[in-house]
């Protein structure tokens, strides 16, 4: 069994639990497969942390991780940047120079995101000799995402070129991410690996018919994601059939409240706020189809997870979206194209019984599962 060692750019921790949660899910389908040791550095303010390094040692099923809590520079800007990312390779180092100690040498690094953790992958490499594959997952590569890469500092897209060079092998999530990087950053060979999804919680359940039809919206709300589009469709969509019914899940802000009031939809929309992964599946299995109107994307975890659920989904065509949606499981329109939101959310709940989603969940879960994604990352150790 191979030895793996993890080093994630993002991870969830105990100041942000969603940080990469999807990372933490990818570890968690390839642990089975091999010994694997996850280490991830994470950069904290003054105002949470007095003490300039913290640990944590967490065992999961089947591997183990390690967060440090680096304490933020409180010099001015720039140095503060620069005695930040000092400090950020310095625990790093002493951190893997720890698990080496302990562990010796691992047959394989696995990168998630190139920066900044693809840095001590090549140091890994220049020292050691141990190969690395990288993982990318970020959304920047595109021309509408407010930090896109073509933006980034000399060094960020130096150090991303880098890392993905020397990587013994690129895994970006969707097709439509490595294209992407082949044309910004550099020539790459890639095999994708979709994100994961937990089908042991996001899984088809029957529901009961009535009157009520269900969409259902889960996403941070920022925005890229058009929360605000979504309810101007809906509202729209409503006028046509007062039997449609709407979930919005995830930080709503208290504008996007005030405007569900406004359009006089505030009875018919539901607000629920942050929920854990067991209560949007729960949410997503009460519901008839879900929606996503983001003006840009990469590959979203709750598309793979809705349609595990076997709901039909109504999304942009956006980043590698089209890859997992088609016509047998649901609909696909432009970004900021409200009318045509609304004339798929009218045409999904007249047309619903079109929709077989028991096969809409079997082929996802097929695709999106841990054993599924576990087995494609272990190959290619």
């Amino acid at each position: 069994m191979k030895q793996v060692l993890w080093l994630a750019s993002w991870y969830p921790n105990k100041f942000d639990a969603y940080n990469g949660d999807f990372i933490q899910r990818h570890a968690q389908a390839t642990a089975p497969f091999c010994k694997l040791y996850v280490i991830h550095v994470q950069l904290v303010t003054s105002t949470f942390q007095v003490e300039k390094v913290t640990t944590e040692q967490l065992q999961q099923t089947h591997f183990q991780e390690q967060i440090l809590y680096v304490r933020q520079s409180s010099v001015p800007f720039p140095f503060n940047k620069i005695i930040d990312q000092i400090n950020y390779e310095h625990y790093f180092k002493k951190a893997i120079k720890e698990y080496l100690f302990l562990f010796g040498k691992p047959d394989i690094v696995h990168v998630q995101v190139p920066v900044k953790a693809g840095k001590l992958a090549l140091w890994l490499k220049a020292k050691f000799g141990i190969p690395y594959l990288l993982t990318e997952h970020y959304g920047i590569y595109n021309d509408y995402a407010e930090d896109k890469f073509v933006n980034r500092s000399w060094w960020f897209k130096q150090l991303t070129k880098k890392v993905i060079q020397q990587a013994t092998t690129f895994l970006p999530v969707s097709n439509s991410l490595g294209q992407a990087v082949n044309a910004l950053v550099v020539a790459k060979p890639f095999q994708v690996v979709f994100n994961v999804v937990d089908t042991n919680i996001f899984k088809f359940i029957p529901t009961m018919n009535n009157t009520e039809f269900w969409f259902i919206h889960v996403s941070t709300m920022n925005h890229p994601k058009n929360a605000n589009g979504i309810l101007n469709a809906f509202a729209n969509a409503y006028t046509q059939n007062t039997n449609l019914r709407l979930r919005m899940v995830g930080p709503a802000s208290e504008d996007l409240r005030e405007q569900a009031i406004t359009l006089k939809i505030d009875n018919v929309v539901i607000f629920t706020g942050m929920l854990s992964q067991q209560e949007v599946a729960s949410l997503m299995q009460q519901s008839n189809a879900f929606v996503l109107f983001s003006n840009y994307e990469n590959m979203p975890c709750v598309i793979a997870e809705a349609l595990c659920c076997g709901l039909p989904i109504i999304s942009t065509n956006v980043g590698g979206i089209a890859e997992v949606v088609n016509e047998n499981n649901g609909i696909l329109i432009l970004p900021k194209n409200e009318p045509a939101l609304t004339e798929a959310m009218v045409y999904v709940q007249e047309n619903f019984a079109f929709y077989n989603q028991q096969m809409i969940a079997e082929n996802a879960a097929t695709t999106f599962s841990c054993a599924t994604i576990g087995k494609q990352i272990a190959c290619c150790y």
